[in-house]
């Protein structure tokens, strides 16, 4: 009886190991794939990339900056302009400020659009000066037709590598400080520099006196003598010069003591001229002025009330009582 039950039970493990091997069967596979329809396609062996145009920043870069420009320890990326790619020549050139300039400090930009005589690429690429050194600063000069290549595409607008034309955001005028003169003895004398306690203090003036108070502006575009708008206001309250009425003022052509104070690239001077005993003394005395360019519709406050108070108080006067 033993025997046979030992029988049965091995009969039923072999039965159970044979079926648990069989081969796994998945319903609904197939040995034949899709056809791929680009798996037909003939392609020629004699294809050519397109050639770049060596008039366009693309090509400008391919064959002279990055080939003549980029080398090891230059404009490898270790100082700008950076020319390994594209994309770091052109941000690094064009409407960017000049880090290295001339004697006479003559430029203002890398690549100025539409001006290769005012761009310090260009001037670098043919000068003469053999102590500032022409570019390429250790090989040969660039070919005559090089030098034509660049030179057109600046004055071309220094288009990108997408051909837009490069434009430069214009920000509103700016003061670059004023002056504030009485005469005495037939001579301008200045007052602003009698502040008490610290320089952003009022300045001190006397009573009845014709004071002169003068304003250093610039502007990135507009050239002298051209900006709009331009009115000047007083106002014993620091923030309170909206409903104050406005002077108009005038501007001139500096005296060169004037330009000796302000120096920068394209100055304005304007001026208003006022009698201390119309403004209230032995306080302090407030005062904005207005101006605006034409890129802009409306004119910019200077100081406004954004401004730090030091700086807000810089701009103001107290009349001896």
């Amino acid at each position: 009886m033993r025997k046979s039950v030992l029988v049965i039970i091995i009969f039923l493990m072999v039965v159970v190991i044979t079926f648990s091997c069989k081969k796994e069967t998945v319903e609904g596979t197939t040995t034949t794939l899709p056809d791929n329809p680009y798996s037909h396609i003939s392609y020629p062996s004699n294809i050519t990339s397109p050639k770049i145009d060596s008039f366009s920043f693309v090509g400008l870069h391919q064959y002279i900056f990055q080939a003549r420009c980029a080398m090891p320890g230059c404009h490898d990326g270790s100082f700008e302009p950076d020319f390994r790619t594209v994309q770091s020549a052109y941000n690094t050139m064009v409407l960017q400020p000049v880090a290295k300039n001339n004697s006479s400090h003559t430029f203002v930009y890398r690549v100025k659009p539409f001006d290769a005589t005012m761009s310090w690429l260009h001037y670098r690429i043919t000068t003469k000066d053999t102590v500032l050194g022409r570019m390429p600063l250790y090989d040969s000069m660039l070919s005559a037709r090089q030098i034509l290549q660049i030179t057109n595409w600046i004055n071309s607008g220094a288009p990108d590598m997408f051909s837009n034309v490069a434009n430069q955001p214009n920000a509103n005028p700016q003061t670059f400080g004023i002056v504030a003169t009485i005469v005495v003895s037939g001579n301008p004398y200045r007052v602003d520099t009698i502040r008490k306690g610290n320089p952003f203090m009022p300045f001190l003036v006397p009573n009845n006196t014709q004071l002169t108070i003068w304003f250093g502006v610039y502007d990135d575009v507009q050239t002298p003598l051209q900006l709009i708008n331009n009115q000047i206001k007083f106002s014993a309250n620091p923030i309170g010069f909206g409903s104050v009425v406005a002077n108009n003022l005038s501007n001139v052509t500096s005296p060169i003591w004037m330009d000796n104070l302000f120096k920068t690239h394209q100055p304005y001077y304007y001026y208003f001229t006022v009698n201390t005993a119309s403004l209230p003394n032995g306080q302090p005395v407030y005062f904005r002025f207005y101006t605006q360019d034409n890129q802009h519709n409306t004119p910019v406050e200077l100081p406004n009330d954004g401004w730090d108070f030091y700086q807000q108080s810089y701009f103001s006067l107290i009349v001896a009582p």
